[in-house]
């Protein structure tokens, strides 16, 4: 059951989360431009530069407390979401990358469910004969399924470039550059629930990409393309702090947390720290954990995949040097 109320003839809201309301709406803007734009439920974020406060439950209960600092520094963020920071610039995974540990799941559930299917049914109580070859070859498929985590190319960041104040975009072969200012981005009440459909609200950060400002593609008179930039089940608060980094950051204000990075944000072995610990002990220990960040962690082992799109030449002409980090 949705726990999202309509309040007005025109408003919908959603569950309060640590200080934030969202408030949804149809508007005419999205009629007109964007796709399914009748229907759609969402809150405008940009342009408006519109700001939140955070308020959380270890933060002091004041009424003048301010709410900036509850936040932190929404290093969160950056550790969850940022391919890296640079001087002028932030590279920002999408949805794609970020929660594509649905398939290795998907995947890992299908494959227990047909092994309890297969032995504790088929073995167990009945008399028929199925062939190995179907047998295994529905373990291929789960494992095929789960192999798309890993598989599936790597989609470019979205990068936005404090100092030049625009945003770069490669989705679906075109290429966007976008003006801050004129960057859409808004939070909307999504459709498709990863499988929670009418279970759980869900909630979907999307950065919509305005014909306009394709250029190296003549898209006029076409609508809006939407790119999902952040997906969340039943709690909308991970696409707030998501856009309030962001927002922070391409407005260089405070408090902020950003590293600058020498390399891209992936796993790896850590040689520096083996330096320290000895080599042998830090191979030992990289060995052991290593199946259980692959297991629990699949979004971050998946970073490591060979196959990954890469930024046309105009970006880094407009960036000012090579980088194509995810």
């Amino acid at each position: 059951m949705s726990n999202i109320q309509k309040v007005g003839s025109n408003l919908w809201v959603a569950p309060e989360h640590f200080g934030v309301t969202p408030k949804f709406q149809r508007t005419e803007h999205a009629l007109n431009y964007y796709p399914n734009g009748a229907s759609l439920l969402h809150e405008t974020l940009n342009p408006g530069n519109k700001k939140f406060r955070f308020d959380y439950e270890d933060e002091p209960d004041h009424p003048d407390y301010p709410g900036d600092l509850s936040a932190k520094y929404l290093g969160e963020v950056f550790d969850h979401s940022s391919a890296g920071g640079h001087d002028g610039y932030l590279d920002m995974r999408v949805n794609s990358v970020t929660n594509r540990d649905v398939f290795f799941y998907s995947g890992l559930i299908v494959a227990f469910i047909w092994w309890t299917f297969d032995y504790l049914v088929i073995r167990s109580f009945t008399t028929w004969v199925v062939p190995e070859s179907i047998i295994y070859g529905m373990y291929f498929l789960c494992f095929g399924l789960s192999s798309i985590t890993f598989l599936c190319p790597l989609a470019t960041p979205v990068r936005f470039h404090k100092k030049n104040q625009e945003v770069y975009v490669w989705h679906k072969k075109v290429l966007y550059r976008i003006p801050w200012q004129e960057c859409e981005l808004s939070v909307q009440v999504a459709k498709r629930n990863e499988g929670y459909r009418g279970l759980q609200d869900g909630y979907q950060l999307t950065l919509w990409l305005n014909p306009k400002h394709a250029v190296n593609q003549d898209l006029t008179g076409q609508k809006h393309v939407a790119l999902n930039m952040l997906h969340n089940m039943n709690h909308h608060i991970p696409l707030y702090t998501y856009w309030e980094y962001v927002r922070r950051y391409m407005n260089s204000e405070q408090p902020l947390y950003i590293e600058i990075t020498k390399k891209p944000r992936r796993p790896s072995f850590n040689t520096e720290l083996a330096r320290k610990t000895g080599y042998l002990k830090a191979v030992l220990v990289f060995i052991i954990t290593a199946p259980f960040v692959f297991l629990f962690n699949p979004n971050k082992m998946a970073l490591l995949t060979p196959v990954k799109h890469k930024w046309p030449k105009e970006v880094h002409e407009w960036t000012g040097e090579c980088c194509n980090w995810h």
